[in-house]
């Protein structure tokens, strides 16, 4: 669904520079085409630069004449507020992010009689086993022969707040979660979905151990392994074949390659190159730890 710029005057109190239309909202950096944007500092047009994927921006009137050319534009007060007011509203709209339909469960997969599985926007593929008092929540779609054991929850509302005008506003996940086939989720682990449309993802023949945390917008690739306590903050990314020991925290945003290792207990900052091991806190290359730890002896 294609909104207008011009169609939002009823939804917040904007004032439109130039009208144009967009698909999806998300960051100044988003690479999903049509995507509408927010921009309150300067510092945050230069992601605007050479990005084909905005197609609209809210901004200030200070910074409205910054935008470039071709780019529809907004101005009020406070975009920050106008941008996530209309995405809450936005995300309750059947059709834009998300189109509703009734859930359907493949009839080889076993449901045990204490899980929780929504009654609606839920698919569940062949031969998928969903464990007592695990719970699949709205959005969320799972490949073939996927395990869920108890406990765990898929497709919650993710950790999203904004501070705006002083107070606190929480953000709507109107996205969804995306399990591929044959994805092990172990007890009490829990996957957010998406915030603006999409899915959080895991691909193929990935496991989690017990009390990993997924948050949204995470993709996962094929094959990975990730061990008990494990932490994959939002938009980071994962590759295929990525190792992930017990108590690892990886920060928003980052990307691991195919390959990695990510030892016990680190603490990733940084982009981690294919086939890398990384260790400590915060991690760096693992024969690069072990040399420094042994200048401390």
């Amino acid at each position: 669904m294609r909104i207008r710029l011009s169609d939002l005057a009823s939804l917040v109190t904007i004032d439109i520079v130039r009208d144009g239309a967009f698909s999806t909202l998300g960051a100044a950096t988003s690479g999903t085409a049509d995507t509408l944007v927010f921009v309150e500092e300067p510092r945050w047009l230069r992601g605007l630069q050479g990005n084909p994927h905005v197609s609209s921006v809210l901004t200030t009137p200070a910074l409205a004449s910054q935008v470039p050319d071709g780019v529809a534009v907004a101005v009020c007060a406070s975009p920050r507020r106008a941008f996530f007011e209309l995405h809450n509203l936005l995300a309750r709209t059947d059709g834009f992010y998300w189109t509703d339909f009734a859930t359907e469960v493949d009839p080889t997969a076993r449901i045990h009689p204490r899980a929780y599985v929504a009654e609606r926007n839920v698919r569940i593929g062949a031969g998928c086993v969903v464990e007592p008092n695990a719970t699949v929540l709205e959005r969320s779609v799972l490949g073939a022969g996927v395990v869920l054991r108890s406990g765990c929850t898929i497709g919650s509302q993710g950790f999203e707040f904004k501070r705006v005008d002083g107070r606190i506003l929480a953000v709507t996940h109107a996205g969804g979660v995306r399990l591929g086939d044959a994805v092990e989720v172990q007890a009490n682990s829990a996957i957010s979905r998406a915030v603006f449309g999409g899915f959080t993802e895991l691909g193929s023949e990935t496991k989690l151990d017990n009390l990993v945390h997924v948050a949204h917008n995470v993709r996962i690739g094929r094959r990975c392994l990730l061990a008990a306590s494990a932490m994959i903050a939002g938009s980071a990314t994962l590759g295929d074949d990525v190792w992930v020991g017990p108590g690892v925290s990886v920060s928003s945003g980052v990307t691991v390659g195919d390959g990695a290792t990510l030892t016990i207990g680190a603490v990733v900052t940084r982009d981690v190159d294919p086939g890398q091991r990384v260790t400590g806190n915060f991690a760096v290359d693992h024969a690069r730890f072990l040399s420094h730890l042994r200048t401390l002896r």
